[in-house]
């Protein structure tokens, strides 16, 4: 089996890896502890030392560190995880910071737990890796966290969403034949929209048709959630000519299709990749219907159509791993 993630097109352009097992440089180490970071409330603190007292007396600490590239530009960013606590409330709040200069600054905060164990942190390849501990959903307030999972963050233009992962099945490897039509009722062999991985065939928009020639491979992953096949509903994610782009879907048997909450990576770029992501993102927002024939999908515009053809089999979801990451509920 293949071990791929959705960020296998970018990923050659991603240079900044850190963990915090080895921690940050204690220069940069430093300069957190003296940061100012965002508030879930839409204020601020500054940390002395690496703790402070924000508006409404909450107080902050900060818990952990790890250091990387978020945005693709070959500068080291970092990902910080702080404690806030007031009274008898506690929870931690996960922080993406940009280095612009000689300053590290917190451009998107998002709120993790309030029950929860970070064990371990880490920037790998542009994704924030967290490793936590948390309590079963039975147990209560005060069972200590026993179960371990691991949880996948991405930076946006949305700011910081959660994300799941899943892999493309090597042809040959054991296990691959099994996992054709595994879970949606399709005849073995025949893709379903969430069973393979899609690549970008051809992209018409009115007067004007994509140039694909030099353009990384543009793919979409539809991860199911439900199986139900009047209703089906799910992630998306995929590459889309320079950024990794991340949504939500929902599809019915009537060959509905709607896109939702779309949100991409941060990495700059110019060519025709910019030009073929900035028309995609536009037009997926506009579509209402596809229709799949053999290993042919189409998605329909008003004015066009994108056209892809079936890639590599996607791993079956299976419940554990479906708990085991955070998705976003927009």
């Amino acid at each position: 089996m293949r071990r791929e993630t959705v960020f296998a097109g970018l990923m050659a352009a991603a240079v900044g890896v850190g963990a915090c097992e080895r921690g940050p440089e204690p220069a940069y180490r430093e300069l957190l502890e003296e940061g100012a970071f965002l508030t879930l409330d839409g204020g601020s603190v500054t940390l002395r030392a690496g703790s402070g007292v924000g508006d409404g007396n909450v107080r902050h600490e900060l818990l952990m560190t790890a250091e990387g590239d978020l945005d693709f530009n070959s500068e080291t960013d970092a990902a910080v995880v702080l404690v806030a606590e007031q009274g008898r409330e506690r929870f931690l709040t996960l922080h993406a910071l940009l280095r612009d200069g000689g300053e590290a600054v917190d451009v998107s905060a998002r709120l993790i737990g309030d029950r929860i164990e970070v064990r371990r942190m880490a920037i790998e390849e542009g994704l924030i890796r967290l490793d936590v501990r948390i309590r079963r959903p039975a147990d209560p307030i005060t069972v200590p966290p026993s179960v371990d999972i691991v949880q996948h963050f991405v930076l946006t233009n949305r700011g910081v969403i959660p994300i799941r992962l899943t892999d493309v099945i090597e042809e040959g490897t054991p296990g691959a034949a099994a996992a054709d039509g595994a879970g949606d009722g399709a005849a073995a062999g025949v893709p379903a929209l969430h069973t393979h991985e899609w690549e970008l065939e051809s992209f018409d928009l009115g007067e004007w048709t994509a140039d694909l020639r030099g353009v990384e491979p543009v793919t979409l992953r539809f991860l199911a959630e439900a199986f139900d096949e009047a209703d089906v509903t799910g992630q998306v994610s995929g590459f889309a000519g320079c950024n990794q782009v991340f949504g939500r879907f929902r599809a019915t048997a009537s060959e509905a299709l709607r896109f939702y909450g779309l949100a991409t990576t941060r990495r700059s770029c110019r060519g025709r990749g910019a030009e073929v992501e900035q028309r995609l993102r536009e037009a997926l927002g506009s579509v209402r219907a596809f229709q799949l024939s053999g290993d042919r999908l189409v998605l329909a515009l008003i004015d066009g159509a994108i056209r892809f053809r079936a890639g590599g089999r996607l791993v079956p979801i299976t419940p554990e791993s479906s708990d085991s990451e955070e998705t976003e509920d927009e």
